[in-house]
């Protein structure tokens, strides 16, 4: 059938004759030809589709799985988060409990030394002051013969002073202002051994209660160190910590607007009394007078008048090893917008300048965060923190401890991060900080 199908085709391509009935039969055998094969392939085409179906079904079910898993790892990440936070919380509070606790102690035992020092010169001064009385009377009863002078010096300590007492009107004006000063010296060294004994008691107490809050610190670190290691170990890989990270600078972003709106009333009014304490002066100034400014009035000035030029006029908030600048990167296309300073945990954080606590709150990423408002638009902001030692609204003057260095917001190591921002625009704070 083919080869007569093929043999008419060919001849009519030669001569162009005869070409109706052997074309149709060209046709129809092609036709017939093609039908066959289709037929045969036709069981392959059928399994190659199911196959494709059954591959499509696996991968959306993988994909269904996947998506599974990722919300249970966002469910637990959460949980996890909420976890840490709350450790860190009580962290916080264990370390300030802490850091009071070894400032009132620092402070008792200055006070103890100086009680055994006072305790030991008022001992001298009243063995001399004895041993002077008892030459006096040894002298009067010499004179005046006598015989009981054995009968005071042999007996007990409060024999002694009784019969010395018993003496008091057979002595002259001298051995009686000797007598009045021992009497006084007894009583002090008296009171001073009661205080010693007193603040013994209150350091017994102190040290008990600063090792129970190491126990509760150590425990509380040991939970937090248990749930970022967990924390860790499920978080994704640089796409999702980018991610994080740019949800957490939009998170501080919102949380300080927020804050900024809250206050903004009051900084506004703080920011126009500053004016006008600045106009008083200037008027004085023109009329060739001084307008002296109160304490409350400068004060004020200073907290309100903003950061100034960089000029290396402000202090470090903490000293220690700059681990990360301004700029550096940070993960993909993320940047550093501060400075991230490594220092023993426990260390002072101090304000750079003066200003008033704008926030003082954990948020994720950041940790247990300060910030601090100086007027002009310009704030500066403190994170990773132990522990606060400010609360919103409070007023602080440069230098003054704010907050305790540590490692919330996941951190691994004790730092600081710390960030100057600009009409809401972080900024790079070393010129601003001095050597």
């Amino acid at each position: 059938m083919r080869e007569k199908a093929t043999i008419s085709i060919l001849r009519t391509q030669g001569n162009g004759t005869a070409r109706g009935v052997p074309l149709r039969s060209a046709v129809f055998g092609l036709s017939a030809s093609v039908l066959c094969a289709g037929i045969l392939l036709l069981p392959v085409a059928s399994l190659m589709a199911a196959d494709n179906k059954s591959e499509l079904k696996n991968i959306q079910q993988n994909i269904a799985a996947k998506e599974k898993s990722v919300q249970l790892q966002k469910q637990q990440r959460s949980k996890l988060l909420a976890q840490l936070q709350s450790q860190e919380k009580i962290i916080a509070q264990a370390s300030r409990q802490l850091h009071t606790t070894q400032t009132s102690l620092a402070s008792l035992n200055k006070d103890i030394s100086a009680l055994t020092t006072s305790i030991s010169k008022l001992q001298t001064q009243q063995d001399q002051q004895e041993k002077q009385l008892a030459e006096q009377l040894d002298a009067a009863f010499r004179q005046g013969q006598h015989n009981g002078l054995q009968m005071l010096l042999s007996g007990e300590e409060s024999q002694r002073s009784e019969r010395i007492l018993a003496y008091f009107g057979y002595l002259n004006d001298a051995r009686q202002k000797s007598i009045d000063d021992l009497k006084k010296t007894r009583s002090e060294l008296s009171a001073q051994k009661a205080a010693l004994v007193s603040k013994q008691t209150q350091q017994k107490s102190l040290l008990a209660q600063q090792q129970s809050q190491q126990q509760k610190l150590e425990v509380a670190r040991v939970a937090r160190k248990k749930t970022l290691t967990t924390l860790e170990s499920s978080l994704e890989q640089a796409q999702a910590q980018l991610v994080e990270m740019r949800q957490n600078e939009s998170r501080l972003q919102d949380k300080i607007v927020k804050a900024e709106r809250e206050a903004q009333a009051r900084a506004e009014k703080e920011a126009r009394d500053a004016q006008r304490i600045r106009d008083r002066e200037t008027q004085a100034k023109s009329k060739g007078t001084t307008y002296k400014p109160t304490e409350s009035e400068r004060s004020l000035m200073a907290r309100t008048g903003g950061l100034g030029r960089p000029s290396g006029q402000a202090m470090w908030p903490v000293r220690g090893t700059i681990e990360h600048r301004f700029g550096e990167q940070l993960q993909g296309e993320l940047r550093w917008k501060g400075l991230v300073i490594s220092a023993p945990e426990g260390s002072e954080v101090k304000a750079i300048a003066d200003g008033r606590v704008l926030m003082a709150d954990w948020l994720q990423g950041y940790g247990l965060v300060v910030v601090i408002e100086h007027g002009k638009g310009d704030m500066s902001l403190y994170g990773y923190n132990q522990s606060a030692l400010v609360s919103v609204g409070t007023q602080v003057k440069a230098g003054q401890p704010i907050a305790l260095v540590g490692t919330s917001g996941g951190q691994g190591t004790p730092s600081l991060y710390f960030e100057i921002r600009r009409q809401g625009q972080a900024v790079n704070p070393l010129p601003w900080l001095g050597r």
